[in-house]
């Protein structure tokens, strides 16, 4: 059992990646703050899938990670046009580039939708039917833990091939 589903009734923040028709969401207590995104600086030796950092509020450096490249295969573009939602993981911080926040959601564990797909092949925790649409609810932690700790080349270019046949087939990206 994942900590997602260890509450009865919980928010979910909905929002949109660029290039992508699919709604995604993540677990509000996550979510620190959505902002149009700051300015992004490029730094040598970023893992891939970090576009760079950004300064938050004149305090806080965190890394801008480009989930649109990582679910879909597509870098996003347009950097500038887009937003950041700022997510905790454990004592960190990080953001996700996003097109269009959406809205906060209150479900229970009766609605979340379990994913048949095998959970260490994926960033999906399940998902959630919400007004005709799937919302594909992520696993923050399991996407900052792989961007942060990558597989070796092969393997992780042989998953994400993986991973985006699959996006792919299904119509979502």
């Amino acid at each position: 059992m994942n900590s997602y589903s260890v509450l009865n009734d919980y928010g979910i923040f909905l929002f949109r990646l660029n290039g992508t028709r699919q709604c995604y969401a993540v677990h509000v207590s996550r979510v620190q703050e959505v902002m149009p995104c700051p300015r992004i600086t490029v730094m040598p030796k970023l893992q891939k899938h970090v576009v760079g950092v950004a300064t938050i509020h004149n305090t806080v450096t965190i890394p801008v990670i480009d989930l649109a490249e990582i679910l879909c295969g597509r870098k996003t573009q347009n950097i500038k046009q887009s937003l950041i939602v700022v997510v905790k993981s454990g004592n960190s911080k990080f953001a996700f580039l996003a097109s269009k926040a959406d809205r906060i959601i209150n479900i229970n564990d009766n609605a979340l939708l379990p994913s048949e797909i095998d959970s260490s092949d994926t960033y999906m925790i399940g998902a959630v039917q919400e007004e005709n649409e799937l919302v594909e609810l992520i696993d923050v932690d399991k996407v900052i833990s792989d961007v942060l700790n990558p597989k070796s080349e092969n393997d992780s270019a042989q998953d994400i091939h993986s991973e985006q046949e699959k996006l792919y087939s299904a119509g979502i990206c």
